[in-house]
């Protein structure tokens, strides 16, 4: 005897499955916004240590870091003149701009 075979059907409703994508967008989206919070570009500038000498100074704006140095700071305009040779003070003009 043969047994009474039923065929079950499995439906979703769009409306359903509508609300299921958007919810699914939605947690990936938000995650992906936490994610990028915690491990993105502008966390990891801020968190960045800079070791500088003495006679560099480091500034950061907008997420750029500039490292300026003078090395000739703490010399005058004698001292620049007696570090160089003779001649070459001859050929040369320094110009020091001072603060």
């Amino acid at each position: 005897m043969k047994k009474n075979e039923m065929k079950v059907k499995y439906e979703v409703p769009m409306y359903k499955l509508v609300a299921i994508f958007g919810f699914a967008l939605l947690v990936f989206l938000s995650v992906g916004f936490w994610m990028g919070d915690q491990v993105g570009y502008s966390h990891g500038i801020d968190n960045v240590d800079i070791n500088v000498p003495e006679y560099c100074t480091a500034t950061q704006r907008s997420g750029t870091i500039t490292v300026t140095c003078t090395e000739l700071e703490d010399y005058s305009a004698e001292e620049l003149c007696n570090i160089l040779s003779t001649s070459l003070q001859k050929q040369i003009k320094v110009v020091v701009i001072a603060n």
